[in-house]
């Protein structure tokens, strides 16, 4: 890569983590302070969760397109500071209507899709799957730093101090997008195709596959995190303060599961496997923890299963997105590829929410079981897009 894509790419990268390790901060702990904010149910706890993830969803296309004609830049400023703002209001309130709220604010600063599309601005196409690859790298290490500071910071100071670590991660942001992105040529800037053209890439097979891959996926991580703060405080017997010591060990554990998988994947070409054993695994972790639920080691196990299998997925279904897809084709996919993320997370809260209330703590983690074979069964969908998306990605 040259200087110039350097500088990009480090910046972009830069931009993605802070706004993803605010959120990342939040999900294991926002459930936590549950009992202690007014007017909160189950449900509106769920709500909480995942209302992030409908908002990114439903303003992925637009800020794609008001980027082409207002400029890039200006547009991540603008997102930004919706998210500062979301995460100010999620540190001064107490009621869980003003916590729902703030994290529709959060949601709203939807500037993955302008990212993206910065990154295509700026890199060559011989150097783009690279940049894609960094700025994924980049999600996996605010995704892993999440979920251990939010807890350390929780125990110190409360949820408040997370919202407000949040505010000053996404002010952090503008330094590298004032002072190390550089400036986008007008015509580059603009060659993106119209909003009529970027619709067009929801009927593209490969896009639609790993969309749905990455909707049931977000949905488990949604829906878990409703759960699995409490169920891990109770089963290993330590204060909320505390939490930080039973997620580090668990998150380190869900990345040694994935690491020969992932790599086994890649050397052998056996991408449609890994993926339906992802799936299984994750099924698998959820099923443990429902039936063991309040033991110490059987939960403490279960849960390194689980989040082995999501990160396993997690790894293998953005590499999918980026060698499946055109150059020209990558910047409308990937607005469609987060729109499915983020709508996952909103359907997983919602679904975790209410599957507390409904049926308690056994029955949310039965639910993950079902939507975990649900993922290995799609992704060998034997004559479907699936199918035929991981297939041509092993041949290649």
């Amino acid at each position: 890569m040259t200087s110039r894509e350097k500088k990009a790419v480090f910046g972009l990268s830069f931009i993605y983590m802070t706004r993803m390790l605010g959120l990342f901060m939040l999900m294991p702990v926002l459930a936590l302070d549950a009992h202690a904010m007014r007017d909160s149910t189950p449900f509106l706890l769920g709500l909480a969760v995942g209302i992030y993830g409908l908002a990114q969803a439903m303003l992925q296309f637009p800020f794609g397109s008001a980027s082409d004609r207002f400029g890039r830049k200006p547009v991540l400023i603008f997102g930004l500071l919706l998210f500062i703002l979301g995460s100010v209001l999620g540190a001064v309130t107490d009621n869980i209507w003003g916590v729902v709220l703030a994290r529709v604010l959060q949601g709203a600063g939807a500037v993955s899709s302008v990212l993206l599309a910065t990154a295509g601005d700026l890199t060559d196409d011989a150097h783009r799957t690279k940049a894609m690859a960094a700025i994924g790298g980049s999600i996996s290490i605010a995704y892993v730093l999440g979920m251990a500071l939010g807890p350390i910071i929780y125990g110190i100071a409360g949820l408040a101090a997370v919202f407000w670590g949040a505010a000053v991660l996404g002010a952090l942001a503008f330094l590298p997008l004032l002072l190390v992105i550089p400036q986008i040529p007008e015509g580059q800037q603009r060659r993106m195709g119209s909003f009529r053209d970027a619709l067009r890439i929801f009927a593209h097979p490969a896009v639609q596959a790993a969309s749905v891959g990455i909707f049931i996926l977000q949905m488990v991580l949604g829906a878990s995190f409703v759960v699995l703060s409490p169920e891990l405080l109770r089963a290993m017997g330590v204060t909320q303060g505390a939490i930080w010591e039973v997620y580090l060990p668990v998150m380190f554990g869900g990345i040694v599961v994935m690491l020969y998988p992932v790599i086994y994947a890649e050397k052998h070409k056996q991408h449609r496997r890994m993926l339906a054993i992802s799936g299984v695994t994750i099924a698998i972790g959820a099923l443990l923890m429902g039936l063991f639920a309040g033991s110490f080691w059987p939960v403490g196990i279960a849960a390194i299963i689980f989040f082995g299998g999501y990160n396993i997925a997690s790894a293998i279904l953005p590499s999918m997105m980026s060698r499946s897809t055109a150059p020209e084709q990558r910047g409308a996919a990937s607005g469609v590829y987060s729109l499915m993320q983020f709508l996952g997370i909103f359907a997983g809260g919602v679904v975790g929410g209410w599957g507390l209330g409904w049926i308690g703590v056994q029955g949310v983690f039965y639910i993950l079981a079902v939507v975990g074979i649900a993922l290995a069964l799609q992704s060998m969908m034997a004559g479907g897009a699936v199918g035929k998306l991981l297939a041509a990605e092993e041949r290649s």
